[in-house]
Protein backbone atom coordinates (compact mmCIF):
# COMPACT_ATOMS: atom_id res chain seq x y z
CA UNK A 1 0.00 0.00 0.00
CA UNK A 2 1.27 3.46 -0.87
CA UNK A 3 0.22 6.79 0.53
CA UNK A 4 0.51 10.11 -1.32
CA UNK A 5 2.41 12.68 0.67
CA UNK A 6 1.93 16.42 0.50
CA UNK A 7 4.28 19.00 1.92
CA UNK A 8 2.23 21.23 4.21
CA UNK A 9 5.19 23.15 5.64
CA UNK A 10 4.13 26.82 5.83
CA UNK A 11 5.93 29.11 3.42
CA UNK A 12 8.56 31.33 4.99
CA UNK A 13 7.73 35.05 5.36
CA UNK A 14 9.90 35.83 2.37
CA UNK A 15 8.31 33.18 0.12
CA UNK A 16 4.83 34.34 1.10
CA UNK A 17 5.95 37.94 0.40
CA UNK A 18 4.52 38.97 3.77
CA UNK A 19 7.37 41.43 4.36
CA UNK A 20 7.44 42.93 0.88
CA UNK A 21 8.20 46.65 0.98
CA UNK A 22 7.12 48.81 -1.94
CA UNK A 23 6.19 52.45 -2.53
CA UNK A 24 2.77 53.58 -1.33
CA UNK A 25 2.07 55.47 -4.55
CA UNK A 26 1.25 53.35 -7.59
CA UNK A 27 2.71 54.28 -10.99
CA UNK A 28 0.74 57.07 -12.68
CA UNK A 29 -0.11 57.34 -16.34
CA UNK A 30 2.63 59.43 -18.04
CA UNK A 31 0.28 61.66 -20.01
CA UNK A 32 2.00 63.23 -23.01
CA UNK A 33 -0.72 65.70 -23.97
CA UNK A 34 -4.36 66.57 -23.33
CA UNK A 35 -5.73 63.99 -25.76
CA UNK A 36 -3.24 61.21 -25.00
CA UNK A 37 -5.37 58.05 -25.11
CA UNK A 38 -2.58 55.48 -25.17
CA UNK A 39 -2.72 52.22 -23.24
CA UNK A 40 -0.32 49.44 -22.40
CA UNK A 41 0.41 46.35 -20.32
CA UNK A 42 3.65 45.38 -18.63
CA UNK A 43 3.85 41.95 -16.94
CA UNK A 44 7.09 41.30 -15.06
CA UNK A 45 8.69 38.46 -13.11
CA UNK A 46 10.57 39.75 -10.07
CA UNK A 47 13.52 37.83 -8.60
CA UNK A 48 14.61 38.71 -5.06
CA UNK A 49 18.15 37.51 -4.28
CA UNK A 50 19.12 39.74 -1.34
CA UNK A 51 17.08 41.32 1.47
CA UNK A 52 18.52 44.80 0.93
CA UNK A 53 18.65 44.90 -2.87
CA UNK A 54 16.10 45.69 -5.57
CA UNK A 55 14.74 42.71 -7.49
CA UNK A 56 15.97 41.54 -10.87
CA UNK A 57 13.23 42.20 -13.39
CA UNK A 58 12.32 39.86 -16.25
CA UNK A 59 9.73 41.12 -18.74
CA UNK A 60 7.07 38.48 -19.50
CA UNK A 61 4.76 40.62 -21.63
CA UNK A 62 4.93 44.22 -22.79
CA UNK A 63 2.70 46.41 -24.92
CA UNK A 64 3.54 49.61 -23.03
CA UNK A 65 5.23 52.71 -24.38
CA UNK A 66 8.78 53.43 -23.34
CA UNK A 67 7.71 56.19 -20.92
CA UNK A 68 5.24 53.79 -19.28
CA UNK A 69 8.02 51.24 -18.89
CA UNK A 70 10.25 53.92 -17.33
CA UNK A 71 7.59 54.65 -14.70
CA UNK A 72 7.26 50.96 -13.83
CA UNK A 73 10.99 50.22 -13.63
CA UNK A 74 11.53 53.28 -11.42
CA UNK A 75 8.71 52.04 -9.17
CA UNK A 76 10.14 48.50 -8.96
CA UNK A 77 13.60 49.79 -8.05
CA UNK A 78 12.25 50.59 -4.55
CA UNK A 79 10.94 47.07 -3.87
CA UNK A 80 12.67 45.19 -1.04
CA UNK A 81 12.18 41.83 0.70
CA UNK A 82 13.94 42.43 4.06
CA UNK A 83 12.99 39.09 5.63
CA UNK A 84 14.71 37.08 2.87
CA UNK A 85 17.07 34.47 4.39
CA UNK A 86 19.87 32.52 2.68
CA UNK A 87 17.90 29.28 3.03
CA UNK A 88 15.02 30.85 1.04
CA UNK A 89 17.13 31.04 -2.09
CA UNK A 90 15.69 33.26 -4.79
CA UNK A 91 12.08 34.30 -4.28
CA UNK A 92 10.11 35.17 -7.42
CA UNK A 93 6.77 36.88 -8.00
CA UNK A 94 4.75 38.09 -10.99
CA UNK A 95 3.13 41.51 -11.18
CA UNK A 96 1.15 43.29 -13.90
CA UNK A 97 0.83 47.00 -14.57
CA UNK A 98 -1.97 48.34 -16.79
CA UNK A 99 -2.03 51.86 -18.18
CA UNK A 100 -5.26 53.38 -19.51
CA UNK A 101 -6.22 57.00 -20.14
CA UNK A 102 -9.70 56.72 -21.60
CA UNK A 103 -13.36 56.96 -20.69
CA UNK A 104 -13.88 53.49 -22.19
CA UNK A 105 -14.60 50.88 -19.51
CA UNK A 106 -12.53 47.66 -19.51
CA UNK A 107 -14.45 44.84 -21.17
CA UNK A 108 -15.14 41.95 -18.77
CA UNK A 109 -12.73 39.03 -19.17
CA UNK A 110 -13.56 35.35 -18.91
CA UNK A 111 -12.11 33.41 -15.99
CA UNK A 112 -10.10 31.13 -18.29
CA UNK A 113 -8.59 33.36 -21.00
CA UNK A 114 -7.21 30.39 -22.95
CA UNK A 115 -3.71 30.23 -24.42
CA UNK A 116 -1.44 32.89 -22.96
CA UNK A 117 -0.71 35.84 -25.22
CA UNK A 118 2.65 37.11 -24.01
CA UNK A 119 3.88 39.55 -26.65
CA UNK A 120 7.02 41.44 -25.61
CA UNK A 121 7.74 44.56 -27.61
CA UNK A 122 11.23 46.08 -27.74
CA UNK A 123 12.23 48.24 -24.79
CA UNK A 124 12.78 51.16 -27.16
CA UNK A 125 10.01 52.90 -29.05
CA UNK A 126 9.88 53.07 -32.82
CA UNK A 127 11.70 56.22 -33.91
CA UNK A 128 9.63 58.83 -35.72
CA UNK A 129 10.69 58.88 -39.35
CA UNK A 130 11.39 61.94 -41.45
CA UNK A 131 8.19 62.66 -43.31
CA UNK A 132 7.61 64.56 -46.53
CA UNK A 133 3.82 64.33 -46.27
CA UNK A 134 1.78 66.82 -44.26
CA UNK A 135 -0.82 64.18 -43.44
CA UNK A 136 -0.87 61.43 -40.81
CA UNK A 137 0.53 58.22 -42.28
CA UNK A 138 -0.58 54.76 -41.19
CA UNK A 139 0.97 51.31 -41.42
CA UNK A 140 -0.99 48.24 -40.27
CA UNK A 141 0.89 44.97 -39.96
CA UNK A 142 -0.04 41.39 -39.13
CA UNK A 143 2.47 39.38 -37.08
CA UNK A 144 2.28 35.58 -36.90
CA UNK A 145 4.07 33.60 -34.18
CA UNK A 146 4.64 29.95 -35.09
CA UNK A 147 7.82 28.93 -33.27
CA UNK A 148 9.18 29.09 -29.74
CA UNK A 149 9.80 32.11 -27.54
CA UNK A 150 13.02 33.06 -29.32
CA UNK A 151 11.71 32.92 -32.87
CA UNK A 152 10.81 36.12 -34.69
CA UNK A 153 7.29 36.46 -36.07
CA UNK A 154 6.40 36.58 -39.73
CA UNK A 155 5.40 40.18 -40.47
CA UNK A 156 3.21 41.37 -43.33
CA UNK A 157 1.97 44.86 -44.16
CA UNK A 158 -1.80 44.67 -44.71
CA UNK A 159 -2.50 48.41 -45.14
CA UNK A 160 -0.28 51.43 -45.61
CA UNK A 161 -0.44 55.08 -46.60
CA UNK A 162 3.28 55.53 -45.89
CA UNK A 163 6.41 55.25 -48.01
CA UNK A 164 8.19 51.95 -48.59
CA UNK A 165 11.04 53.09 -46.33
CA UNK A 166 8.63 53.63 -43.42
CA UNK A 167 6.97 50.29 -44.13
CA UNK A 168 10.37 48.58 -43.99
CA UNK A 169 11.20 50.33 -40.71
CA UNK A 170 7.91 49.11 -39.19
CA UNK A 171 8.43 45.53 -40.41
CA UNK A 172 11.94 45.44 -38.94
CA UNK A 173 10.66 46.79 -35.63
CA UNK A 174 7.81 44.28 -35.33
CA UNK A 175 10.23 41.48 -36.27
CA UNK A 176 11.87 42.18 -32.88
CA UNK A 177 8.66 41.21 -31.04
CA UNK A 178 8.79 37.92 -29.15
CA UNK A 179 6.42 35.64 -27.25
CA UNK A 180 8.69 34.15 -24.53
CA UNK A 181 5.96 31.92 -23.08
CA UNK A 182 5.82 29.81 -26.26
CA UNK A 183 7.55 26.42 -26.34
CA UNK A 184 6.91 25.88 -30.05
CA UNK A 185 4.28 23.19 -29.57
CA UNK A 186 1.37 25.64 -29.37
CA UNK A 187 -0.91 26.59 -32.22
CA UNK A 188 0.02 29.55 -34.37
CA UNK A 189 -0.88 32.87 -32.73
CA UNK A 190 -1.35 36.15 -34.56
CA UNK A 191 -1.82 39.82 -33.83
CA UNK A 192 -2.46 43.02 -35.75
CA UNK A 193 -0.91 46.36 -34.88
CA UNK A 194 -1.28 49.85 -36.26
CA UNK A 195 1.47 52.48 -36.38
CA UNK A 196 0.52 56.10 -37.07
CA UNK A 197 3.01 58.88 -37.77
CA UNK A 198 2.17 62.57 -37.52
CA UNK A 199 4.26 65.30 -39.19
CA UNK A 200 6.00 67.55 -36.62
CA UNK A 201 3.78 70.45 -35.59
CA UNK A 202 0.81 69.26 -37.64
CA UNK A 203 -2.67 69.60 -36.16
CA UNK A 204 -5.01 66.64 -36.43
CA UNK A 205 -8.56 65.68 -35.61
CA UNK A 206 -9.03 63.86 -32.30
CA UNK A 207 -12.00 62.44 -30.45
CA UNK A 208 -12.81 64.33 -27.27
CA UNK A 209 -14.88 61.36 -26.09
CA UNK A 210 -14.54 57.63 -26.61
CA UNK A 211 -17.75 56.37 -24.98
CA UNK A 212 -21.17 56.79 -26.61
CA UNK A 213 -24.69 55.48 -26.25
CA UNK A 214 -25.92 53.28 -29.10
CA UNK A 215 -28.19 56.08 -30.36
CA UNK A 216 -25.30 58.57 -30.33
CA UNK A 217 -23.05 56.18 -32.21
CA UNK A 218 -25.61 55.37 -34.90
CA UNK A 219 -26.16 59.08 -35.39
CA UNK A 220 -22.46 59.37 -36.26
CA UNK A 221 -22.64 56.77 -39.04
CA UNK A 222 -23.17 57.10 -42.77
CA UNK A 223 -26.79 57.00 -43.91
CA UNK A 224 -28.09 57.13 -40.35
CA UNK A 225 -31.60 58.14 -41.49
CA UNK A 226 -31.81 55.17 -43.86
CA UNK A 227 -30.77 52.44 -41.43
CA UNK A 228 -32.99 49.41 -41.16
CA UNK A 229 -32.70 47.01 -38.23
CA UNK A 230 -34.71 45.03 -35.71
CA UNK A 231 -32.82 43.65 -32.69
CA UNK A 232 -34.17 42.59 -29.30
CA UNK A 233 -31.37 43.18 -26.78
CA UNK A 234 -33.28 41.47 -23.98
CA UNK A 235 -32.25 38.17 -25.62
CA UNK A 236 -28.56 39.17 -25.60
CA UNK A 237 -27.68 39.30 -21.89
CA UNK A 238 -28.09 43.08 -21.88
CA UNK A 239 -26.88 45.68 -21.15
CA UNK A 240 -23.38 45.29 -22.58
CA UNK A 241 -20.57 47.33 -24.07
CA UNK A 242 -18.97 47.03 -27.49
CA UNK A 243 -15.56 48.37 -28.51
CA UNK A 244 -15.76 49.44 -32.16
CA UNK A 245 -12.59 50.24 -34.14
CA UNK A 246 -13.02 52.12 -37.40
CA UNK A 247 -10.83 51.02 -40.33
CA UNK A 248 -13.28 51.57 -43.18
CA UNK A 249 -13.24 51.63 -46.05
CA UNK A 250 -9.67 50.27 -46.22
CA UNK A 251 -9.96 47.31 -43.82
CA UNK A 252 -12.90 45.61 -42.10
CA UNK A 253 -13.94 47.37 -38.92
CA UNK A 254 -13.49 45.50 -35.64
CA UNK A 255 -15.99 44.95 -32.83
CA UNK A 256 -15.14 43.38 -29.47
CA UNK A 257 -17.30 42.46 -26.50
CA UNK A 258 -16.39 41.03 -23.15
CA UNK A 259 -17.50 37.85 -21.44
CA UNK A 260 -19.74 35.99 -21.25
CA UNK A 261 -19.82 35.23 -24.96
CA UNK A 262 -23.43 35.17 -26.15
CA UNK A 263 -24.18 33.74 -29.62
CA UNK A 264 -27.45 35.70 -29.69
CA UNK A 265 -25.37 38.87 -30.11
CA UNK A 266 -23.63 37.72 -33.30
CA UNK A 267 -26.17 39.06 -35.86
CA UNK A 268 -26.20 42.45 -34.12
CA UNK A 269 -22.40 42.58 -33.90
CA UNK A 270 -22.08 41.71 -37.59
CA UNK A 271 -24.52 44.51 -38.43
CA UNK A 272 -22.67 46.93 -36.17
CA UNK A 273 -19.34 46.03 -37.75
CA UNK A 274 -20.67 47.06 -41.17
CA UNK A 275 -21.54 50.57 -40.03
CA UNK A 276 -19.14 53.24 -41.27
CA UNK A 277 -18.51 56.49 -39.45
CA UNK A 278 -19.47 59.65 -41.31
CA UNK A 279 -16.52 62.01 -41.64
CA UNK A 280 -16.53 65.68 -42.60
CA UNK A 281 -13.73 65.19 -45.13
CA UNK A 282 -10.91 62.86 -46.18
CA UNK A 283 -8.47 64.50 -43.78
CA UNK A 284 -10.70 63.76 -40.80
CA UNK A 285 -11.19 60.18 -41.99
CA UNK A 286 -7.42 59.70 -42.25
CA UNK A 287 -6.71 61.27 -38.85
CA UNK A 288 -9.26 59.03 -37.11
CA UNK A 289 -8.28 55.82 -38.90
CA UNK A 290 -7.96 53.02 -36.34
CA UNK A 291 -9.70 54.93 -33.55
CA UNK A 292 -11.75 52.94 -31.04
CA UNK A 293 -14.99 54.06 -29.45
CA UNK A 294 -17.10 52.22 -26.90
CA UNK A 295 -20.82 51.74 -27.51
CA UNK A 296 -23.16 51.28 -24.56
CA UNK A 297 -25.89 48.87 -25.70
CA UNK A 298 -28.99 49.08 -23.46
CA UNK A 299 -31.78 46.64 -22.82
CA UNK A 300 -34.86 46.97 -24.97
CA UNK A 301 -35.44 46.79 -28.70
CA UNK A 302 -33.79 48.56 -31.63
CA UNK A 303 -36.30 48.95 -34.44
CA UNK A 304 -35.13 51.24 -37.24
CA UNK A 305 -36.99 52.01 -40.46
CA UNK A 306 -35.71 54.24 -43.28
CA UNK A 307 -36.87 57.83 -42.82
CA UNK A 308 -38.23 59.89 -45.73
CA UNK A 309 -35.71 62.31 -47.17
CA UNK A 310 -36.27 65.91 -46.09
CA UNK A 311 -37.90 68.00 -48.80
Amino acid sequence: MTHAQTDITPASPARSLSCLQRPDKVPRYPEQHRFDLGHGLLRVLLHFDKPDAKPRVQVLANTAREDMQDVVFSHLADYRLPCLRPEDGTVSAVQEFHFRNTDRAPLPMKADPGPEFCVVMPRRELESPRMLSRSVEHVVVAATFAGDGKQAPEVKVIHSTASTSIERMVREYVAEFRMPCRSGSENVQGMRQQFSFSPPGARRYVLKREAFSLAEFLGMTQGARQLQADFDFTTMNCPFKVDYTSYGPYLPNEVRVGSPRDPNRLPFLSWLKERQLSFANDEQANDLFGQTVQIDVPCGRLNLQPQPSPT
